[in-house]
């Protein structure tokens, strides 16, 4: 059986500074041990260079799902408190979706076939 994965989100509402998503993500990748990716979402940016939205993402294997949540919680608030305007984060753990059953192949005899 394959590997489930789940997906763990980390998304930055409001703007931020120009060096904050770059910071978070590597504080996340400390934290976690998992390798995070950075894409800015929503709007293109605001007049200080700061994205509107930023999401930070990394695939969980396994069953580390529990302790990578709370690491990755403890990493977001530490980021967090040094700011004096801390934008609204919110962390989204993503379960596995279940393995699709393959569709059975379509059959080409028969009556409508000929």
């Amino acid at each position: 059986m394959a590997d489930m994965t789940a997906t763990i989100s980390v998304k930055v509402e409001g703007p931020v500074g120009l060096d904050d998503p770059q910071e978070l993500l590597e504080e996340l990748g400390q934290a976690t041990g998992l390798a995070w990716r950075l894409e800015p979402a929503g709007r293109d940016g605001t007049l200080d260079g700061g994205l509107a939205e930023t999401m930070l993402q990394a695939v969980l294997g396994g069953a580390v799902g529990a302790a990578v949540q709370a690491a990755t919680q403890l990493a977001v608030d530490n980021w967090r408190r040094r700011r004096l305007d801390p934008p609204p984060v919110i962390v989204v753990v993503r379960p596995p979706e279940p393995p699709q059953d393959p569709q059975p192949p379509r059959r080409t005899d028969g009556p409508e076939g000929s």
